[in-house]
C-alpha cells in the first residue's frame, strides 16, 4: 500500500509542528527552489507550486484542520481497508482543491458507521459462534439418543 502523502511531507515537518517550525520550513524549501534561483528548471517550478500549496494550507488554522481530519478519515480508510483485504481507495492523490470537498465527507461518514462497525462487528461473531455451539450441542445430543437406542435393542 501507498504512503498517505500530505502536506506536512511536502514541507517536510512533522503533523504536531508549531506554525514557527512549519513557516521556517517553508522559507527555507522556498529559497532553494524558488523560480529566480531556478530560471528555466519547470521542475523546480512545479515543486514551488507544492511547497505554496502546502504552506497556504497549514498556515491557515481552520484549513489544517480540514486537512488533518482529512488525513485521519484516509488513514482509517486504509486501516478498515487493510483490514478486510480490499484495495486502498486512498492511493489516489488528491489536488489541494479537493481537499476540502472531500475533507468533510469523509469524515462525517467515517465519524457516522466508525462507532457502530465494531459492536456490529461483535455481535454478528458472537451470533455465528452461538448458532455453531448450539448446533453441536444439539448434534451430541442426537448422538448420545442414537447410541442408547442402540445399546437398548441389543439387550
Amino acid at each position: 500500500m501507498a504512503k498517505l502523502h500530505t502536506h506536512y511531507d511536502n514541507l517536510k515537518v512533522a503533523r504536531n509542528a508549531p506554525l514557527k517550525v512549519i513557516r521556517a520550513a517553508y522559507r527555507k524549501l522556498s529559497q532553494k527552489f524558488h523560480p529566480d534561483k531556478n530560471p528555466g528548471n519547470t521542475e523546480a517550478a512545479r515543486i514551488m507550486s507544492i511547497i505554496n500549496t502546502s504552506y497556504k494550507v497549514l498556515s491557515d488554522p481552520d484549513k489544517r484542520r480540514e486537512h488533518d481530519e482529512w488525513i485521519a478519515g484516509m488513514e482509517a480508510a486504509n486501516l478498515i481497508n487493510r483490514q478486510t483485504h480490499q484495495t486502498p481507495h486512498s492511493a489516489t492523490q488528491y489536488s489541494a482543491a479537493q481537499y476540502s470537498t472531500h475533507s468533510s465527507e469523509n469524515t462525517f461518514l467515517l465519524n457516522l458507521f466508525l462507532p457502530i462497525f465494531n459492536p456490529i462487528k461483535g455481535i454478528v461473531i458472537w451470533t455465528f459462534i452461538y448458532v455453531i455451539g448450539i448446533t453441536m450441542l444439539i448434534g451430541t445430543i442426537l448422538l448420545v439418543d442414537s447410541v442408547i437406542e442402540f445399546f437398548r435393542g441389543k439387550s
